[in-house]
Order: structure tokens, then sequence, then C-alpha cells
């Protein structure tokens, strides 16, 4: 009989069992699977913050744990909303394991009075055993994104050919940094990442606006410096006016990838070429701080066609679908 329970991540020997499976079934299906590092995840897991609950829940037979979820929730905002991830090793799927994991969460969903449910995945297409899974459950997909790679190092002739094409910045500066953003700039950044969150597409999912203040983006930071180099480069106007952003991750204890994050031009400074001096200026950033990273990833949604367009002017191409999905409880 599969059994489903929370375990303790401080218990060694388990959090590692625990940890491998998520990480077999989360990358079975996926041509490019992004998976949190163990280090990471122990981390985050064993250092939770005030602002999220994370718990790692095991599906077992016997002893022996033969699926993985997280179950999150925020605690000052969305509160109506959870988050689960299940991953379940091929081998071990077609028994119940998914489902005793699913019947946790909504238990438990239901202690904290919460109807909203969230997930996402990684693949090929909606054929993927994942997202039958989740639509047999009664998810709805609310948003699709492309993943996209490009090896690194990166092209150094086509990044030439980009500083070629892109001509001069014309009105305006930028300013780099790798880590924790410099204190003169971390009001007009968090400005920024405000902007941001109000400005990516989501789709039909439920998502509370929750504005960057300092303090928060201090302690986002602090937390993040741990695991990850965060690369940024902002755009101002000559005046220091804020005019954009653009924000990579190199994950400390991945020797695999790089993620390339937000890219933002406020919609005043648009039509400038100021997204792709941005994606210039970090990139060598990320060549003075890359290790064996051989892959940068990157996200966009189907309906952002300039950034769609973007992204193949860098030499990114597409791996799979990132599909983003919502179920309510009735």
């Amino acid at each position: 009989m599969i059994t489903a329970r929370e375990i303790d991540p401080y218990n060694e020997p388990l959090f590692d069992e625990w940890y491998a499976v998520l990480r077999e079934g989360a990358s079975a299906d996926s041509e490019a699977a992004i998976v949190t590092s163990h280090e990471a995840m122990a981390f985050s897991l064993r250092d939770p913050t005030t602002v999220k609950t994370r718990v790692p829940v095991g599906a077992f037979d016997g002893e022996r744990i033969v699926g993985s979820m997280l179950f999150e929730y925020r605690l000052q905002d969305n509160l109506d909303t959870v988050e689960v991830e299940i991953d379940v090793p091929p081998a071990e799927r077609r028994r119940g394991v998914g489902t005793a994991l699913w019947a946790w969460a909504t238990a438990r969903a239901e202690e904290l009075g919460r109807t909203i449910f969230q997930t996402e995945f990684g693949a090929a297409d909606e054929s993927a055993p994942g997202m039958v899974f989740a639509t047999g459950l009664g998810f709805k997909v609310e948003h699709v994104e492309d993943h996209f790679v490009v090896p690194l190092p990166y092209d150094e002739a086509r990044l030439e050919a980009l500083r070629k094409t892109a001509g001069e910045l014309d009105g305006y500066r930028l300013t780099s940094w790798a880590g924790i953003c410099p204190p003169e700039y971390l009001q007009m950044y968090a400005d920024l990442r405000t902007a941001m969150d109000r400005d990516v597409p989501t789709g039909g999912m439920t998502h509370e606006l929750v504005p960057w203040t300092v303090e928060r983006l201090q302690i986002n930071q602090d937390r993040m410096f741990k695991n990850y180099l965060a690369l940024v480069t902002m755009a101002q106007t000559m005046d220091g006016a804020p005019a954009g952003y653009t924000l990579m991750f190199l994950p400390r204890e991945s020797a695999e990838f790089a993620q390339q994050d937000d890219t933002l031009v406020l919609r005043d400074h648009r039509g400038h070429n100021l997204g792709t001096h941005l994606k210039l200026a970090n990139l060598d950033q990320l060549a003075k701080h890359r290790s064996t990273q051989v892959w940068l990833h990157t996200w966009t949604s189907l309906t952002n066609a300039p950034m769609q367009k973007v992204n193949e002017r860098f030499g990114f191409r597409p791996v799979e679908r990132y599909y983003e999905l919502e179920l309510t409880a009735g």
C-alpha cells in the first residue's frame, strides 16, 4: 500500500533519498529539466523564510520512497493558493503514487482553508505523463511559455555581429553588478522588479501582485546569494531615471546550466534597442563569472512576440514548453 507523509529535512539519509526520487521524476520527461540542486533544496527546507512555507512530502512503499512532492504556500499574500510539485520516477508510475501524494495535498490545503492549486511542467507537449495526470485531476492550462537554450561559452562571432547591429546606445547608460545590488540602486531596482511582475504575461493564473520593497529585495538577495550568483545590468536615462534591467542566475552548485531570468524595458523607453544592449552587457558579465556551465536557459511567453524575436537573434533554440496550470477546488 502506498502512503504519503511529510519528511524531516534534517534527517539526512531520508532527505537524500527523497531528493534523489524528486530529481529522477522531474528529469524523466523533460529534455532540458531545471532541477534545484541538492544543496539549494536542503537550505530552503532547513532554513525557512517568514513569507513562505515549503513542505517536503514522500510517497512510501513500506520504507522505500517512490514519489516526492513539494507543497508550498505563502504566508503574507496569495492566501487562497498552494503550489504543488509531484515527481514520480517512471518505474513507479501507474500504481497510485501520484494519487497518494495528491490526496495528502488536498487534505492539507483543506486544513489551511486554501482552494486554489497551482503547478507547472516542462514538457514537449500536453501528452507528457505529468500533464496527463494533472489534467486528469482537473487542472487547466492557464499559461504557456517556450523554453529556450543556447550553448555556452557564448559564440563570439554571434556576439560580435550582435554588437555591430545593435548600434550605439544613445541617451542611456548601463550599470552592471554581480551578486548583491549596490545600496545606491536598491530602491530603483526594487521598483523595476515590481514593474516586471506587473508587466510579465501570466495568462489566467491567479496571482496577487506583491510590490518589491527595499526590505523584501534585501532579504531575497541575501537568501539567493547563498546558492546563486545574480548577474544584473540596469539601464538609466542620462538624468538617472530607470529604463530597464536584465537578470541572470548562476547556480553555485550546478556544473551544467545558467538561467536568463527577467528582461524588462519600461514602456516609455521601448523602440531604442535597449533590450539588446542590456543582454549584451550581461553576456559580458556571464563570460567573466561562468565556470563550467554549458547551457543558458530562458523562458518566454508564446504571446510575447518581441522577446521571441530577441531570443531568435541571440541564437536561442526552443527545446520544450513550460506549462502553468491551475485548479480551484469546488
